[in-house]
């Protein structure tokens, strides 16, 4: 793989044809700007030549940032390299970085896929990666509606969504993602979750008629807890197993 060292001015040097990032904006740079402003850019973008100019293989928010600071001159190593080994680089390059969304990496794992005609385990030699790395990551796209949409907005990781999607019952998994999703959860707890919902018959908006029990004089009410669903107080009697109230939970269709 041929390669030299090169200052370009940013105006000859364009966005990535398929960019990784979902979500890159102005304001989702702030800290490069701040960083380039005070000792400039220490990691050379890659680039590769099209045409007259060059496309983005690695460096994408360095980029947006050095173009808010107005630099006019950047750093770039171009590469001879076609498209396939170009989409290869640009994930190698953001593999290690957490802040990646799911989503993104899903669509572009697909987009290999149909726009190379390989499988996963070919990507995964290609990543360097485990074959089950890609399928679940790849499997994200197959996701209901509520769980995609929780992943795409950050509110659930990859791991707790991977143990969410497990549970078999629709309505009790819609109510577990909204709790996760809205009061937090770690992987244990997903997991934990997981076994639970689908260990045990689900529960909603139903309502029995039980006769109170005595209670002794060394009885202790049951601390009221708070609904991770609409952020209300819950009342004992009101309570679930995931601990939200019975009225914030999905109505069975």
């Amino acid at each position: 793989m041929k390669s030299k060292y090169q200052l370009i001015s940013p105006d000859r040097i364009k966005d990535p044809e398929r960019p990784l990032r979902s979500d890159l904006s102005p304001e989702s740079v702030n800290d490069l700007v701040t960083s380039i402003k005070a000792v400039g850019i220490i990691e050379p973008l890659v680039v590769k030549a099209k045409g007259d100019n060059f496309e983005v293989v690695a460096g994408h928010r360095r980029l947006v940032a050095a173009e808010i600071v107005g630099l006019t001159q950047i750093p770039c190593i171009v590469l001879e390299i076609n498209d396939l080994e170009g989409e290869v680089l640009k994930l190698h390059e953001n593999l290690a970085r957490s802040e990646i969304n799911p989503f993104d990496w899903a669509n572009h794992l697909a987009y290999l896929k149909q726009q190379y005609k390989i499988s996963n385990g070919k990507i995964a030699d290609l990543l360097g990666m485990s074959e089950a790395w890609v399928s679940q990551h790849l499997e994200i796209l197959q996701y209901p509606a509520e769980l995609t949409n929780a992943v795409k907005q950050a509110k659930l990781s990859f791991t707790v969504a991977r143990e969410l999607v497990q549970i078999k019952d629709t309505n009790k998994r819609k109510v577990y993602i909204n709790a996760a999703a809205t009061g937090g959860c770690s992987p244990d707890l997903a997991v934990r979750w997981r076994k639970e919902a689908n260990s045990q018959k689900p529960v909603f908006n139903q309502e029995t008629e039980t006769e109170e029990p005595e209670q002794s004089a060394d009885f202790v009410p049951m601390r009221n807890l708070t609904c991770p669903v609409c952020n209300k107080e819950i009342l004992p009697e009101e309570q679930t197993t995931v601990i939200t109230h019975k009225f914030c939970q999905p109505v069975p269709q």
